[in-house]
């Protein structure tokens, strides 16, 4: 995996910032993996609403939403409490029905990437509880924010997730 720089990760916006509260902090002292999971998780949830055609009432008004299939969580630092935390995410692919980004979370305190999160979510109907295509003006949009998360320097992905292609 190739672990970018502050300053490479520092040219994606900022979809989530927060301090780190004392109830994120585990038996270790630093920052507990739930937590890891809910900061990313939440940017990826609000990159979807605020950008990506989802917004708070799709569920309710067109019956879609999304799932998660996978996480694949790495760190790269310690995170402990007081720390100002950013959650940059970046597309990295999709298929018809789904959706494969990373969630760079990074200690802005110290100017250090402390962990990426690489996830798949799946665009399901609500009622059938299936996977559905993305709606036409959904696609376009995340294909837009594709072409804008493409980089000069390379994701930090696993390597053994992704989508597949139809």
């Amino acid at each position: 995996m190739n672990v970018p720089t502050y300053e490479q990760v520092d040219e994606l916006p900022r979809h989530l910032e927060r301090v780190v509260p004392p109830e994120f902090i585990d038996e270790n002292g630093h920052v507990n993996i739930g937590r890891y999971l809910e900061l990313g998780g939440t940017a990826l949830w609000l990159r979807c609403q605020r950008e990506l055609g989802m917004p708070d009432d799709y569920i309710a008004q067109r019956g879609l939403s999304t799932f998660t299939a996978e996480h694949h969580l790495t760190y790269h630092s310690e995170v402990l409490e007081g720390h100002d935390v950013s959650v940059r995410v970046r597309l990295v692919g999709r298929s018809g029905k789904v959706l494969h980004a990373v969630c760079l979370i990074v200690d802005e305190t110290h100017r250090r990437l402390a962990c990426t999160m690489e996830t798949t979510i799946v665009h399901m109907d609500m009622t059938s509880r299936r996977p559905v295509d993305f709606p036409d003006e959904v696609a376009a949009l995340i294909d837009a924010a594709l072409e804008a998360d493409d980089l000069s320097w390379p994701a930090p992905v696993c390597g053994a997730m992704g989508v597949r292609r139809r």
